[in-house]
């Protein structure tokens, strides 16, 4: 009991400090609904999930989920570009609720990412969940992933029931080659995102290959003309 309420201290100091803790800003813009850009200085606050914009004039506002429909940003400290979507969802008691989620890859299989909430005891355990919003998103094992795949969602932690399988139907031996050579973890999170991002490389590949092959296939050869002029 002691240790609950020693980890629910640190949550409650935490939550009071969260926006002092991120004075972070990076160069990006705000995509608005209606499709209007604002550029200027973004400061993400991954733990109360608000985006502030300082404008070039000085004005400074700020954003939560549902209010805009993307942004973008360069982190300088990580050296990445990091772009974010606002993503609609029903919660348990029906109500439709909006979150920012971080876009981690494109393709035939798009994976997003969302900080996990504090409430989850089970990653309460972890010291980077209580630092500054720099520390705590180097720990890939602080977010929750969600995998967009023919136009249904599924979480990243059922990746070897409901993502895999698939993956190998179509790549097996490219993947078991390429995790064999990277010597990757299959349960690790890093692991799982990096197999996704190749075999959405590998479907790419595929597709440009079947597309040329159809090229080749419905060309007609030209035929022959005769370079003698008939004689009247």
């Amino acid at each position: 009991m002691k240790i609950v309420l020693l980890l629910l201290l640190i949550w409650s100091l935490s939550s009071v400090t969260a926006f002092g803790n991120n004075d972070h800003w990076n160069t990006g813009y705000v995509v608005m609904p209606d499709g209007h850009r604002l550029d200027g200085e973004l400061n993400y606050n991954w733990k109360a999930e608000v985006l502030q914009l300082k404008m070039p004039n000085g004005t400074l506002r700020a954003y939560s989920a549902g209010r805009i429909s993307a942004f973008i940003f360069f982190d300088h400290e990580q050296n990445i570009l990091r772009k974010f979507s606002t993503v609609g969802f029903t919660d348990p008691d029906d109500a439709q609720r909006f979150a920012f989620m971080e876009e981690c890859t494109l393709g035939t299989l798009s994976v997003y990412r969302r900080l996990r909430h504090m409430h989850e005891f089970i990653k309460m355990g972890r010291p980077s969940m209580f630092g500054s919003d720099r520390e705590m998103i180097k720990d890939y094992d602080n977010f929750v992933y969600m995998v967009l795949t023919d136009n249904h969602v599924v979480d990243l932690e059922h990746f070897n029931a409901d993502i895999w399988p698939q993956m190998q139907q179509e790549f097996g031996k490219a993947l078991d080659e390429y995790s064999k050579i990277h010597q990757l973890d299959p349960s690790s999170t890093v692991a799982k995102l990096v197999l996704i991002n190749q075999y959405n490389y590998l479907k790419i590949k595929a597709t440009e290959t079947e597309a040329a092959h159809q090229e080749s296939s419905s060309a007609k050869p030209v035929e022959k003309t005769s370079s003698l002029n008939s004689v009247q």
